[in-house]
């Protein structure tokens, strides 16, 4: 954990994505990316950063439909995985380890688009409103920013499911394994996306097989001001 708390160190998240890799990630689907592939195609979105892009599924699949990717994550284990994948595929991905609290490894301006699925809500809200300002940098004027965020609506199911460690804030906690996580509501991310051209703001939740809700989230679609 960082000193101050505000998001879990690296080797959080390789310890995570070791667990998930030993018994088989089974989680292949894009099912957070597929609901902005028509805002991508219909805005002319080519290049695309994937914020938090864990093993790279969400890259993969938009390399597959021909969008240059390029992907950043905090835990050196999910990178290398995306690296083994991408290669398998014969699909080239610039995929990087690093802390995306911190100031972004990329140019003003180099991606028409940046996604972030299940990753945001890692941060408090100093991190995130940075976060927030270096993918603003990092697009182009007329670019998008397109997330999915844990939901206040989540809150009590997740927790029962990992239980906190202890509690940061009213809707922030530090969980079992020092993943930090905060919960979202629809002011919160009218507030942090005022500067924004809104596109889309609205609830959505994923299921099991058996059709019980096991994510809520709010998925978020804004455009940078040209």
């Amino acid at each position: 954990m960082t000193i101050d708390e505000r998001y879990a160190a690296a080797n959080v998240w390789d310890t995570k994505h070791r667990a998930i890799l030993a018994v088989g990630d089974l989680d292949r689907s894009s099912i957070w990316l597929e609901p902005f592939l028509p805002l991508l195609e219909s805005h002319g979105c080519h290049q695309v950063l994937d914020l938090g892009c864990g093993t790279g599924y969400d890259a993969l699949a938009l390399a597959r439909r021909g969008f240059e990717v390029e992907g950043i994550d905090y835990a050196q284990v999910a990178i290398d995985e995306a690296i083994r994948l991408a290669g398998a595929e014969g699909l080239a991905i610039d995929f990087r380890q690093g802390d995306i609290g911190l100031p972004l490894p990329y140019a003003d301006g180099a991606f028409d688009a940046v996604i972030s699925n299940l990753v945001l809500h890692s941060f408090d809200d100093a991190a995130l409103r940075r976060i927030i300002g270096e993918v603003d940098r990092c697009l182009r004027p007329g670019g998008l920013f397109l997330f999915h965020a844990n939901a206040m609506e989540d809150l009590e199911q997740r927790l029962s499911v990992q239980p906190p460690e202890r509690q940061l804030g009213p809707r922030s906690f530090v969980l079992a394994g020092g993943q930090t996580m905060h919960f979202f509501s629809r002011d919160y991310c009218e507030t942090l996306l005022a500067d924004w051209l809104p596109l889309m703001l609205e609830p959505a939740t994923s299921f099991d097989a058996g059709g019980n809700p096991i994510k809520r989230v709010w998925r978020c679609a804004v455009r940078k001001r040209p």
